[in-house]
């Protein structure tokens, strides 16, 4: 008399096909949010693109720096191009050097009479121990309430959507206008920095086309 094979006694969810599916649908589950989030970071509001030409007014603002002073739209307008650097600030490492990379080779960019403002918000305190930290000199403004990040629409592109900006770049002419914005957008790879080399390439290049 043959025997009857008993059935396993163990709960559905440890058994090991069970467990194989569950293993699979998680993965997918997790692929898709990825391209999800790609898909949202390289198409956050205004930002479709890395590098794209506009000539729109710039949002007006006036921040506290860390340094204890203010820093307003108002003051280079006429005087100054600007290139804002909005980024994610605190555990960040390449925000920051990116910061001091473009410092050490600022004079080229002096001559485009360019004026550097990095743009976090994070804690003023904390950032300004940062700040120290890295040996930063230029004009770093504390954005905390988020209103001039969402002004300029830097809060979509970012690996925070809604939390904190990623690494924008906005170029804001003398006449007061956005002329070129940089957003780091799904297609770029590898950490978020941008080489000073092609920042410079295409500041001087849009300043030109703007005629300033």
């Amino acid at each position: 008399m043959k025997k009857k094979k008993l059935r396993s006694a163990r709960p559905w969810w440890r058994r090991r096909r069970t467990l194989q599916s569950l293993a699979l649908l998680t993965s997918t589950v997790v692929v898709v949010g990825l391209i999800v989030w790609l898909l949202a970071r390289g198409g956050g509001g205004g930002s479709s693109g890395p590098k794209q030409y506009l000539k729109e007014p710039a949002p007006p603002f006036t921040l506290p720096t860390i340094a204890g002073e203010q820093v307003s739209s108002a003051d280079h307008r006429g005087r100054h191009n600007v290139l804002m650097f909005f980024n994610e600030g605190l555990g960040c490492s390449p925000c920051f050097d990116q910061i001091v990379d473009l410092e050490k080779d600022w004079d080229r960019f002096k001559a485009l009479d360019l004026e550097l403002v990095s743009i976090m918000v994070d804690p003023k305190d904390q950032l300004a121990a940062e700040v120290r930290r890295y040996g930063i000199t230029s004009v770093v403004a504390v954005d905390a309430d988020k209103s001039v990040s969402e002004a300029y629409d830097v809060m979509g592109a970012s690996m925070h959507p809604g939390a904190k900006p990623g690494h924008s770049f906005v170029l804001v002419g003398k006449a007061g206008q956005i002329v070129w914005r940089r957003d780091w957008g799904f297609e770029d790879v590898g950490m978020m920095y941008s080489e000073v080399d092609e920042i410079y390439k295409s500041v001087s290049e849009w300043l030109e086309r703007a005629g300033g």
